[in-house]
């Protein structure tokens, strides 16, 4: 059985959801130029018609109008990143929007993700935590800052965060999910299983959620529920490997044998790589008496894996009692001493 791997990513910077929190914060005083205001309104209509191109010079035109106005300095960052991709064209005035107001958390958390995607992971945490000192009920910065903390391994901390995620927002996937592979890490299996499962309540097409409940099913040997949870991730994501292979894995052990080869067919499909799923496919060909593709399957997983010594046992076992060539059978068996193996009858054998 094989492990199974965290999944996250950290957010993007989204222009419909900047613009719903821009559109109700700052807006210039006629003293200073109602004009920027105008500016500013036809920069957001234009985003939503996705010319970022007219808007992009209808915010320079709002701060050409009113230097000080932050929110215009902080959206022209944003439509920057958009229009290139490149977080040093978008960091300025970001960094400009914050220099004219420092109590401008949005700023903050969007500054953070730039310096996340340059892999500036101490900066980052710093100017996030400053969104959460200045806004503490900001629910997608405080999920940022546990990612964080997941990435540097103070699980302890994302943890806590993950935890008060859900106290702000207690149908967040992101949190759900990632605060119950922390508790599976640690075997705190029932808290796990209660996120999982309202996880997938409140969100039935979460693949990845499904996935972890039938982990931690199968990890729990209630194998009719790992069953049932890994075919409703194939049902969202019919392409998804891992569960496949851990499929195949649970109906061999269900005395399912010809469903099992299916699923680790489909692995090989998949990952024409993956070298395990060679593996155990040759062994429940095997079982079934299939021995062509058995040898097939055995041969293109030792070209993947040669110096696999379990691999080389069972190729070397193959010949030897299926298809009674003991001349193939000593040559993998030789591999296999060689590779270390300690089978004290091959070792007689080859004597």
């Amino acid at each position: 059985m094989r492990s199974f791997c965290q999944i996250f990513q950290f957010p993007q910077l989204l222009l419909t959801v900047v613009i719903v929190l821009l559109c109700v914060g700052f807006w210039p005083l006629s003293a200073f130029g109602h004009q920027a205001g105008e500016f500013y309104q036809k920069a957001v209509e234009a985003i939503r018609d996705e010319n970022l191109e007219q808007a992009e010079l209808l915010l320079q035109q709002a701060i050409k109008e009113f230097p000080a106005y932050a929110e215009a300095h902080h959206l022209l960052g944003i439509v920057h990143y958009q229009r290139t991709q490149d977080p040093n064209t978008a960091i300025p005035p970001l960094k400009q929007a914050i220099n004219l107001n420092p109590n401008f958390p949005q700023a903050q958390y969007d500054l953070g993700l730039l310096l996340l995607k340059q892999e500036r992971m101490e900066e980052a945490q710093q100017v996030i935590q400053q969104a959460l000192t200045i806004y503490p009920g900001f629910w997608e910065a405080r999920l940022t800052l546990a990612k964080i903390f997941d990435q540097k391994g103070a699980t302890d901390k994302a943890i806590q965060e993950y935890e008060a995620v859900l106290r702000q927002q207690p149908t967040a996937s992101e949190a759900l999910y990632l605060l119950a592979y922390q508790l599976m890490q640690g075997n705190h299996t029932e808290r796990a299983r209660e996120l999982l499962i309202r996880l997938t309540d409140q969100h039935p097409e979460h693949a990845e959620g499904w996935y972890l409940r039938g982990r931690l099913a199968e990890q729990q040997h209630h194998l009719d529920q790992a069953i049932e949870a890994y075919q409703h991730v194939l049902q969202t994501n019919p392409d998804h490997a891992e569960t496949h292979y851990n499929l195949g894995f649970v109906l061999q052990q269900q005395d399912q044998p010809q469903q099992a080869i299916e699923h680790f067919q489909r692995v090989t499909q998949l990952h024409p790589t993956d070298a395990e799923a060679y593996f155990n496919l040759g062994v429940l060909l095997v079982a079934q008496h299939q021995l062509d593709q058995a040898e097939e399957a055995y041969q293109k997983a030792l070209a993947l894996r040669p110096d696999s010594v379990d691999g080389q046992f069972n190729m070397g076992a193959f010949y030897e009692f299926h298809k009674h060539d003991l001349q193939k059978a000593k040559h993998h068996y030789q591999n296999y001493l060689n590779l270390g193996g300690t089978d004290q009858r091959i070792q007689e054998l080859m004597k």
